[in-house]
């Protein structure tokens, strides 16, 4: 009950990255396992299925260390929910629970899920028609639909909601075909089943769509398989019934398929996702993979190593990838070879029991099985066709990641275990000794992993009942700062992160207090200063690669004078920051520090050191334009001419003019540079470098190039006044008025000519 529970909240609380909205499942989870463990204890009960769960022990064991060895904690616990609460219920439903009870409990998972899919399709059919349907997760956050317009049942994303659908829609067949009921209850659930497919489809999910075809063609299989037993005439009919209908339903999902890659942009190779982007997600995973082959980088290292793999056919502007798109490539970066050897052969293994169960089922059901029914077949059959369904699907998308499917998925894989007799063995025999001992090391670590998740839940929960409460509990980035009111958020953040600190939390605090900086004077400005700073190293210490607190630790640090220390978090996130250049333009900020660095160097009169930095700006901005293909940008061409400009006053000061008229030439060959003098006013810096040139070389007894660099100021002036339309200010009438004597006076004595 405690398990099925657990279900129920996790399949109507479907968002991937908000560990408080997943706790509660998780704790309930927990709970059942610590019960479970110890009703086995005190039964003294053996254990059964030793080949299969060998390799489930190995597995959970070495994901949860692996994530506890994890470089960044925060991201383990998003590993760790999921793999406390997949490995619980599978240990429960599969072998803790036994005889007629597990058969029962095994139902009853099953029935939850078909009564979470109406639920979504009651919600996905009030999408159809115009509305936005239902989601629990809309009372205790402020999150929107992220697929507006397609169907995405009571999810935010129309993938995670296909691809329950699809698994859920399987189940429904299943126990249309063979479920032990009635007749006309088996065709409703059928029905139900074809349209939970057909609403899968119209939510346009290529990943869904690809595998709802091959796990149909499982599925006709699995049913032919099935039916080996039956009598010689319900064979005949049934064979051919269902032959008929597999044949209908891959060309429909055929049908289905080209009509949603159509809807995404076409039919082709790289129909799968758009622009190739997930192939490149995919290269770079591997890429990293390669760095750590056995053991990977880490729970959700991918999110944050791949900067540093960044490949150059993929653009900047492209979206953060938190996944790779691809479970089995995500394996491989973060667990490393072991940890994707140990799911194909759990897939593998489970796979193989289930078809094994499929075939002895219909020699033990006999030649009547059909017309009385089996649940325990329809439930193989289901667990087989949607744990294929899964292994498509998680080829181009991340499923698993989200809980709801996680469990879905398990319970697909209890669903092909045989069920685990009362008793084990006779009593005393070294079988049962044997057996025994399995069954208190099921027990132990079902305890342990129940303390765990209850632990590990339990202070997430606490620790974002505040977000909760205020619907701040959706912790995936995509929030805008200065939009939300800071009297309730600084509070609820700064309470959230006492009870349970995270990096983000953290980040946020400090991007809120340093806007507060911004609307205070005096101390008070000071003080929000420094908790800005605070926080900000405080997700630091918790995330080092993450580049956001950097940069803005490092804005923060520029904005003061502390430029050593501004310059050292730029450094910093420099490696990570540049694949998102388009968004950060961090190394654009960068530019700007050594720039102000330089300026106020040279006011101190300490003309090499402003050079070193000038230079240091220039190489900044042309590697910000490469990281971020700035071609076409007024907002870099505006800033990098700027730098030009006041670079070459530094040269001028200096009176190295040839040197300064290069850097003004490279400023009026950027992009457009001619409309954009409103914001550099180029034309009217270069006449005044024009201006001290021409003076130099005046006293230097060179009238004649004194002559020739003022009337070609003079045109520059002239130029820029009819940008503005004839309309100047008073310094730019008071330089031409000097360009304009230098030129009379030049005319009048003759030493122009």
């Amino acid at each position: 009950m405690v398990s099925c529970l657990a279900l129920v909240l996790a399949g109507m609380l479907g968002i991937t990255l908000s560990v408080p909205l997943q706790a509660p499942a998780v704790v309930l989870i927990g709970l059942a396992g610590v019960l479970a463990g110890l009703c086995i204890l005190a039964r003294k009960d053996g254990s059964e299925g030793r080949g299969v769960l060998i390799v489930a022990f190995v597995s959970i064991a070495y994901f949860v260390l692996r994530a506890c060895t994890s470089p960044v904690w925060d991201l383990a616990i998003e590993d760790l929910v999921l793999i406390f609460s997949a490995g619980i219920l599978y240990l429960i439903a599969g072998y803790a629970v036994r005889g007629k009870e597990a058969a029962r409990f095994r139902q009853g998972l099953a029935w939850v899920v078909v009564i979470l899919l109406v639920l979504h399709l009651g919600a996905a059919l009030m999408q159809l028609v115009g509305g936005e349907g239902y989601s629990l997760s809309r009372y205790v956050t402020s999150a929107i639909r992220s697929s507006s317009g397609r169907v995405t049942g009571m999810y935010g994303y129309y993938g995670s909601f296909a691809n329950f659908a699809v698994i859920a829609g399987l189940l429904c067949l299943s126990l249309g075909v063979w479920g032990r009921m009635a007749y006309h209850h088996r065709g409703l659930m059928f029905l139900l089943g074809l349209v939970a497919m057909a609403l899968a489809v119209w939510s346009r999910s290529r990943s869904a769509t690809l595998s709802l075809i091959v796990a149909l063609v499982v599925f006709g299989v699995m049913v032919f398989v099935s039916l080996t037993r039956q009598k010689e005439s319900v064979q005949f009919w049934a064979t051919r019934a269902f032959l008929l209908l597999s044949v209908c339903g891959v060309l429909a999902g055929l049908a289905a398929g080209v009509w949603v890659f159509k809807q995404r942009g076409g039919v082709s190779m790289d129909m799968i996702s758009d622009s190739g982007v997930r192939t490149q997600f995919w290269a770079m995973a591997g890429e990293q993979w390669v760095d750590y082959p056995l053991f990977g980088a880490g729970s959700r290292s991918y999110s944050y190593e791949c900067f540093r793999y960044w490949s150059p056919n993929l653009p900047t502007e492209q979206a953060n990838p938190e996944f790779v798109h691809n479970e089995y490539l995500q394996l491989l970066a973060d667990y490393g070879l072991m940890g994707l050897m140990l799911i194909i052969i759990l897939f593998a293994g489970h796979l193989f029991v289930g078809g094994k169960r499929v075939r002895q089922l219909s020699e033990d059901l006999g030649e009547n099985g059909l017309k009385q029914g089996s649940n325990a077949m329809a439930l193989a059959i289901a667990g087989v066709c949607g744990m294929v369904a899964m292994a498509v699907h998680i080829c181009f998308d991340f499923r698993t990641h989200l809980l709801a499917n996680l469990l879905l998925l398990v319970c697909c894989a209890v669903w092909v275990l045989p069920v685990a007799k009362s008793t084990v063995g006779k009593s005393g025999s070294r079988e049962v000794w044997g057996s025994r001992i399995g069954g208190w090391v099921l027990a132990l670590m079902m305890i342990v992993l129940g303390m765990g998740a209850m632990g590990l839940g339990g202070q997430q929960l606490w620790g974002g009942l505040p977000l909760i409460k205020n619907k701040m509990a959706k912790e995936d980035g995509t929030w805008v700062s200065g939009s939300v009111d800071r009297s309730i958020w600084i509070p609820a953040l700064e309470k959230a992160v006492d009870r349970a600190p995270h990096y983000v939390r953290y980040q946020k605090l400090g991007t809120l207090y340093r806007l507060e900086s911004d609307d205070l004077i005096g101390e008070e400005q000071a003080q929000a200063r420094n908790n800005a700073i605070k926080y900000y190293l405080l997700s630091l210490e918790r995330h080092p690669a993450y580049p956001v607190a950097s940069i803005n630790l490092a804005a923060i640090y520029a904005e003061g004078g502390q430029y050593e220390k501004a310059d050292e978090y730029y450094s910093r996130a420099s490696e990570r920051a540049k694949a998102r250049e388009r968004w950060f333009r961090m190394h654009s900020q960068w530019a700007k520090l050594h720039q102000q660095w330089a300026i106020d160097l040279w006011k101190n009169k300490e003309f090499k050191n402003a050079e070193e930095h000038f230079l240091r700006a220039k190489e900044l901005y042309q590697a910000s334009y490469d990281y971020g293909y700035f071609y076409m940008q007024k907002k870099w061409v505006v800033e990098y001419t700027q730098l030009l400009i006041t670079y070459a006053g530094l040269l001028d000061e200096q009176q190295r003019y040839t040197e300064a008229e290069l850097l003004l030439e490279e400023g009026r060959k950027q992009v457009n540079w001619y409309n954009w003098q409103t914001e550099t006013k180029l034309n009217v810096y270069y006449a005044r470098h024009l201006l001290y040139w021409g003076r130099h070389v005046w006293n230097q007894r060179k009238p004649g190039e004194a002559y020739t660099m003022m009337k070609k100021a003079k045109q520059l002036m002239l130029q820029y006044r009819g940008v503005m339309n004839g309309e100047v200010d008073k310094p730019w009438q008071e330089q031409m008025n000097e360009i304009q004597q230098v030129i009379d006076f030049l005319d009048q004595t003759g030493e122009g000519k």
